[in-house]
């Protein structure tokens, strides 16, 4: 087994974007061309950098200082703000020498949660700027329109009916309300971002599962990570005790701490790697029946590697089938608030008429 030189360098994970996702997998691409055709990691960044644009030039001489420096791939992806599981992908296989074999599967990774994301905004892109033009239109009719017909059914003395008066009363403050939710929405969303990230890896396993939309993804995710780090580590004659060494002395991820702590304290146990990954509680189901028919076979990394690929598949189905059922309803809400309008309009007009008769 090759000796592993495992050291961090400090890794620090920054959060503004460099450069957009369909660049990000673009720039893995062409690395992959370049280390192919031989070229070396400094030969290929520093080339790389010239047919880039970062928004930057301060990020553009922090990359170039750190090739001088001889930072590895993964320090430069981190540079490039890379997701951290692509990064953390591509320290592994630096470990073994695999960094050429590890990059296509990155860009499958990338691609398709690229695909996904841009699925999803391609469905509701189209009905968020129809129910953003109707919320105008109807702040413009709240201030003009509306109360003048208001004015006018009390001098005619037309007298609304309950379903007439709660319908105006929506529509009249359906503005605020709607502009209320966002903010409290966006609220929500950060107060629990900040929350999970001051909770210990086991706190957040157990936070992300009580999430009704979060839970399945957050397991799918975690599985495809142990999926095809484990295949990269077995394929490379890697032990698990082993495995456990490298997830404890890297310092930037404490759910891999987390992780190689609990696999050590199964081990002692006496415990099967399945069993120990299923008390973690974070895993598919599937990933565990493979692991058990690996271990008993001794073709661990080729089914792992497959499962790998099968998982980022049931990913892409599951998003877009939900995807799917965005758009029928964000149509049928804008129905129904134009139907709203209309009848809190025509409803009183056509009483007005039965009076002027």
């Amino acid at each position: 087994m090759k000796k592993l030189r495992i050291n961090t360098h400090n890794i620090k994970f920054k959060r503004k974007r460099v450069l957009s996702s369909a660049s990000q997998i673009a720039l893995l691409r062409r690395l992959s061309d370049l280390l192919a055709n031989g070229f070396t990691l400094t030969e290929s960044f520093s080339f790389l950098l010239t047919q880039i644009d970062l928004r930057h030039a301060s990020e553009n001489q922090a990359i170039i200082e750190a090739l001088n420096s001889g930072a590895s791939c993964h320090q430069v992806l981190k540079l490039l703000n890379f997701p951290r599981t692509v990064i953390m992908l591509i320290y592994f296989a630096e470990l073994f020498s695999q960094l050429q074999e590890c990059i296509p599967h990155a860009i499958n990774f990338m691609t398709r949660h690229l695909k996904a994301k841009r699925s999803l905004i391609k469905t509701i892109q189209y009905p968020i700027v129809l129910i953003t033009i109707f919320l105008v239109m109807l702040i413009v009719l709240n201030q003009t329109i509306i109360p003048e017909f208001q004015n006018l059914y009390e001098t005619m003395d037309v007298q609304l009916s309950p379903l007439q008066h709660y319908l105006t009363q929506f529509i009249v403050h359906l503005p605020s309300a709607i502009c209320f939710i966002f903010i409290f929405i966006l609220f929500l969303f950060y107060l629990l971002r900040w929350h999970y990230k001051k909770l210990s890896p086991p706190q957040k396993i157990i936070f992300a599962k009580r999430l009704p939309l979060i839970a399945s993804y957050y397991k799918f995710f975690k599985t495809y990570r142990l999926a095809s780090e484990f295949a990269l580590f077995y394929n490379n004659g890697v032990t698990l005790s082993h495995i456990v060494d490298i997830y404890e002395s890297q310092t930037e991820d404490r759910y891999l701490t987390y992780l190689a702590s609990q696999i050590k304290l199964g081990t002692e146990k006496g415990l099967q790697l399945s069993d120990i990954l299923r008390e973690v509680g974070c895993f598919q189901p599937e990933l565990l029946s493979f692991i058990e028919q690996g271990e008993k076979k001794g073709k661990l990394d080729v089914e792992l590697q497959l499962y790998s690929a099968i998982v980022i598949e049931q990913i892409e189905r599951k998003l877009l089938k939900q995807i799917k059922f965005i758009q029928p309803i964000i149509f049928s809400l804008l129905a129904f608030l134009i139907s709203s309008l209309y009848l809190v309009i025509m409803l009183p007009m056509f009483d007005l008429m039965q009076t002027i008769k």
